[in-house]
């Protein structure tokens, strides 16, 4: 923890200055706001009491402080206290830094000595395995669970663990074999190209499950996945006009089937305010027609894609492997791309998706992120 070293009062902020030689200017609206005294702040459900609305606005009249906290005393008489542990994480650089994801990215087979391996029943009934799942999935976006007991309701006891059964079209838990129960090509047995799921839902899946309960008188079926951050960090450095165009023009994808008419326009590589990679939509099934504002626009749609798509369809970027009963794969849909090699004979994939804020929501209890 940093210590207090000196605190200064200057036109309506506080300047910092901690032992280590970081200096911090804190605004009063923002430490009157920030204030946790029982009036301000409720202790028990870490929520605010005062509405934004209702917060004073006042003035700092007199300051004191020692190495571990700051005493306020505001201009309605008002006194608050600031622990130096507190204020000294809203260093901007270091505030931003610890949110910002550092995925490690992969090409090909490499990552398979790399991705976690971990027994259901520890992954299940302990906190060091959940954290290596987690870690793995935060890492390298797919984590590999073993001993499951080869049936859909086993496998829904590690979809429950990873942030609990997100409910679709599709259903909670789902079958899927090459019975068309749905307008969509997964329900067949053709090989499928590597792809995002949900392209057309407003926040698609965040994980996606999948169990192999039976695949009995045929072969073929290897799963396939893609490191998507990988592809297009690549697509970056060789076609840049490219990388800009997908980061910029809204792709349609549509989803139809009786009864349901899912649409959704945004880009394909989706990118935070620090221009960090934070979602892959890329699906060649989905996409809807689409008019185009110019010559210019349409070509670039095309060309793009193709670019993107290289990468993708390169064996040497692809991670293929043959799921077996026992073992569920939980990978990232924000990052991963998967598909799947044609088979032949009665192949079963049990599975569910989880949704993002869920499995995310779980990642930052058990502080594998922030």
């Amino acid at each position: 923890m940093s210590a207090l070293q000196s605190v200064n009062i200057t036109d309506g902020s506080l300047t910092v200055l901690f032992d280590d030689g970081t200096s911090i200017v804190f605004e009063d609206v923002w430490l009157r706001d920030q204030c946790r005294c029982s009036a301000c702040y409720n202790s028990t459900t870490f929520q605010r009491v005062q509405h934004l609305l209702d917060i004073p606005d006042v003035t700092i009249t007199s300051v004191e402080y020692d190495k571990s906290q700051i005493l306020i005393v505001w201009s309605d008489n008002h006194e608050s206290i600031y622990k130096a542990e507190f204020l000294s994480e809203f260093e901007y650089s270091v505030w931003t830094n610890k949110r910002r994801r550092r995925p490690l990215l992969w090409r090909g087979k490499e990552v398979a000595s790399k991705v976690a391996k971990v027994h259901v029943d520890k992954f299940l009934n302990s906190v060091e395995g959940a954290e290596i799942v987690f870690t793995s999935l935060i890492d390298y976006g797919a984590a590999l669970i073993e001993g499951v007991e080869v049936s859909l309701e086993a496998t829904e006891k590690v979809c429950k663990a990873l942030g609990g059964v997100q409910h679709t079209m599709f259903g909670g838990m789902w079958e899927v074999t090459n019975v068309m129960l749905h307008a969509d090509t997964a329900y067949t047995n053709v090989p499928l190209a590597v792809h995002n799921d949900n392209t057309y839902f407003n926040e698609a899946a965040g994980l996606q499950v999948f169990h192999c309960l039976e695949h009995s008188n045929g072969s073929g079926g290897e799963s396939i996945l893609v490191d998507g951050f990988y592809g297009a960090s690549q697509l970056k450095k060789e076609f840049p006009e490219d990388y800009e165009f997908l980061t910029n023009f809204d792709l349609e994808a549509q989803y139809l089937e009786d009864g349901h008419n899912f649409r959704y326009a945004a880009p394909v590589i989706r990118l935070d305010k620090f221009k960090d990679i934070q979602q892959i939509r890329f699906n060649v099934y989905d996409r809807t027609a689409m008019a185009f504002s110019s010559q210019e626009e349409c070509r670039a749609y095309y060309r793009s894609l193709r670019n993107l798509s290289r990468y993708y369809e390169n064996l040497e970027c692809q991670w293929k492997f043959k799921l077996v009963p026992g073992t569920a794969l939980v990978f990232d849909n924000f990052r991963l791309l998967h598909g799947r090699t044609g088979f032949t004979g009665k192949r079963v994939l049990g599975g569910s998706y989880v949704a993002r804020s869920e499995w995310l929501n779980k990642a930052r209890a058990l502080r594998v992120i922030n």
